[in-house]
């Protein structure tokens, strides 16, 4: 069975006609307000220093996120657990981070400022994965994985409502194209980095505390970008 999701709100049919209007007439005005502050083509995307820091904050994010994923069996597997232990021992984590990321990104979408929630995401990333680095005790690690990857999942969860919150038309489609590509340089970044520095090493607490201390500046730089649905 398959559901398609509704492009516009005139096409919502779950929607009544005075609905259809109020929400019509309610994204139009945004997408004026937002064409007004921030333009709507894409050359006004690619001049917007902001698109290129919400692109390097999703760099930040995507390097935690591949990175400790692709590396968590074998950090598990050092706990001394067998392999199927390993296997479901790794599924944990992303467990608690599948609920947490919905009520997260839930009060972050009703907050007065979701900035505060979405820097708060990566900063607990970062400490948790600091943490999981410098614990030696199997639960207590544990514990600090799930703070890890519910942090990050919580991030992507909140984050990506930022960009369209300034860009509309066909900047939107560059725009978002761009932030996607760069972020997506982690995906290879991360990996590397905790592989490299393993290997010079020989364990995971460095190659861990370096991949904290790149979601930390992630973290930080969220705190230079103003909530563009505060204006809207």
């Amino acid at each position: 069975m398959f559901v398609f999701l509704s492009d516009k709100p005139a096409k919502a049919k779950w929607l009544d006609d005075n609905e259809k209007t109020v929400l019509t007439r309610r994204l139009e005005s945004e997408q004026k307000k937002i064409a007004a502050s921030h333009g709507s083509s894409l050359k006004d995307a690619l001049k917007n220093p902001l698109l290129y820091l919400l692109a390097f904050i999703n760099f930040c994010g995507i390097v935690g996120s591949i990175g400790v994923g692709l590396w968590m069996p074998q950090i598990i597997k050092q706990l001394g657990v067998s392999h199927t232990q390993t296997g479901l021992l790794t599924a944990v984590p992303y467990l608690c981070g599948a609920l947490c990321m919905l009520l997260w990104a839930q009060r972050a979408n009703r907050a007065q400022n979701r900035i505060i929630w979405i820097c708060g995401a990566l900063l607990i990333a970062s400490v948790a994965l600091a943490a999981s680095a410098l614990v030696d005790d199997p639960v207590l690690k544990m514990i600090a994985l799930c703070f890890t990857v519910s942090g990050i999942l919580s991030f992507q969860a909140s984050f990506w409502a930022l960009p369209s919150g300034f860009l509309t038309g066909s900047a939107a489609a560059g725009g978002l194209a761009m932030i996607v590509s760069i972020g997506n340089l982690g995906g290879f970044f991360g990996p590397s980095l905790i592989g490299y520095i393993k290997q010079m090493t020989d364990g995971f607490m460095w190659p861990l505390l370096a991949v904290s201390a790149v979601l930390l500046v992630g973290s930080l730089a969220i705190a230079f970008v103003k909530d563009p649905y505060r204006h809207i």
